[in-house]
């Protein structure tokens, strides 16, 4: 027979032995340390300056003063005054008070007690630094998850898969996203079978995004999915095509001309009123966005001196041109300007077509007002309405007496692509003609100056080009 117990080494009291009591409590004093062990912490590498007769503690990293001689990880008691290690064994579960953790001695180490678990079966809650309850039997509060699938070579068949079951067609199994507690996002299978995305922006009324029908795999979106973008651009620029986009569809329009000058003279002869400048050309195309590297854009500034032409608009890329809106040319005295070449090139008012896709006169200027041989004055005509195939954008009204008027803004530019033209200028038999007005924004053309006795009205301002992008993918 041995002097201690096979598992725990108590010591055992032998026959005859005198003071009995010494092995008595020196083997109490054991299971005192080593039955429902909790420790006061573990951090520490020194005794504490106060301490409790029973206190136990495991030795820190770096042992110190009265532990100097113990090893890191050490159980050790206070005893009358010092410090005894206690032996642990293999299995033992101590308590870590000031941490709230439980520890397992294994492999000669103290290992977290979840480290050692094999398994866990039929548990109704688990929280995971979080408190489960009865509507979440399971609660975690954490930062990151990974869940990675068993290698084949660890047994596994390196596949992973999630499995969210309901119980029929009209329940409900889904992944819920909440932003501060409110829904925002939910995708899988709510209220039937087919798979459904649901957006919210107050957990309340819910949108929904996308659907995947069960039979067929058809997808439905109920708002649509395309994503569309559209750029104007009205200077000269570089523009690069987003990546998310898969098409462009370019418009682009030449500048206007400006109206001409009206004649001026004496009476028996007659002095027309200057022709209003052409609007600008305008082109359009659709591309496949992959083809295309950044778009090098010239917006062509339209005629501001009497009669000047406008300029023209390009886009090119890889070196290339890969579209063009010819400007309107400036009008003359008594003839309008020629519309710009494009895709369908604008004519002027006064002439009747430039190979143009859409209604003649678009967006040209209006005649400025003549004199007779007899000096009878007649009103400038009005701008050309800008309505390539689109919503109409008016143009300036004509004058008996006084400056042409100016071309209204364009109402519905997305749906119009071209600007009004600028009314003509009235003539005058007593002194100067009077000015034509100024075509609107998008390429539309100036109105003509009006006749006059002593010298003719200036020809109205064209409009420069413009280009209009719209990205879609």
């Amino acid at each position: 027979m041995t002097d201690d117990s096979a598992r725990l080494g108590l010591p055992y009291v032998m026959a005859g032995q005198l003071q009995k009591h010494v092995t008595v409590n020196e083997a109490l004093t054991r299971l005192d340390a080593l039955v429902q062990t909790a420790v006061v912490s573990r951090t520490r590498s020194s005794p504490p300056s106060v301490v409790t007769e029973g206190d136990l503690y495991l030795v820190g990293d770096t042992p110190s003063g009265a532990w100097a001689e113990m090893a890191a990880g050490d159980l050790v008691r206070a005893d009358v005054g010092g410090w005894v290690k206690v032996e642990p064994l293999s299995g033992m579960l101590v308590s870590v008070l000031d941490e709230g953790v439980t520890l397992v001695r294994a492999e000669e180490a103290w290992r977290g007690l979840g480290e050692t678990l094999g398994g866990i079966l039929q548990v109704d809650r688990l929280g995971v630094g979080a408190e489960a309850d009865a509507t979440n039997a399971f609660s975690a509060r954490l930062n990151k998850a990974l869940w990675a699938a068993r290698p084949t070579e660890d047994d596994g068949d390196g596949d992973l898969r999630f499995t969210l079951n309901k119980q029929g067609p009209s329940h409900t199994g889904s992944i819920l996203f909440q932003s501060q507690w409110s829904g925002r996002a939910e995708i899988g299978l709510m209220g039937d079978d087919d798979f459904r995305f649901k957006v919210s922006a107050n957990g309340t009324t819910w949108n929904e995004a996308l659907r995947v029908d069960r039979s067929t795999g058809r997808v439905w979106f109920a708002s649509g999915a395309s994503r569309r973008e559209t750029v104007v651009v009205a200077s000269s620029a570089t523009q690069s095509v987003p990546a998310w986009a898969r098409w462009v569809e370019a418009v682009c329009i030449g500048a206007g001309g400006a109206g001409a000058e009206g004649m001026s003279g004496t009476a028996a002869t007659v002095r027309h009123g200057g022709g209003g400048g052409g609007a600008g050309g305008v082109s359009h195309a659709i591309w496949a966005a992959e083809h295309l590297g950044p778009l090098n854009i010239v917006v062509g500034t339209g005629g501001t001196t009497s009669g000047a032409h406008g300029g023209d608009t390009t886009i090119t890329t890889h070196g290339h041109l890969v579209l063009k809106a010819s400007g309107g040319r400036g009008g003359t005295a008594g003839q309008g300007g020629a519309g710009g070449w494009g895709t369908g090139g604008m004519a002027s008012s006064g002439l009747p077509t430039n190979r143009a896709e859409c209604p003649s006169s678009a967006g040209g200027g209006g005649y400025g007002g003549s004199l007779s041989s007899t000096d009878v004055v007649s009103s400038g005509t009005s701008g050309g309405v800008g309505h390539p195939c689109g919503v109409p954008s008016q143009g300036g009204a004509g004058s008996n007496v006084a400056v042409g008027g100016a071309a209204p803004a364009t109402v519905l530019p997305d749906l119009g692509w071209l600007g009004g033209g600028g009314g003509g200028g009235a003539a005058s038999a007593q002194s100067s003609g009077f000015a034509g007005g100024d075509g609107a924004e998008f390429g539309a053309g100036g109105g003509g100056g009006g006749a006059g006795l002593s010298a003719g009205g200036a020809g109205g301002h064209g409009a420069s080009g413009v280009v209009r992008l719209t990205f879609v993918g």
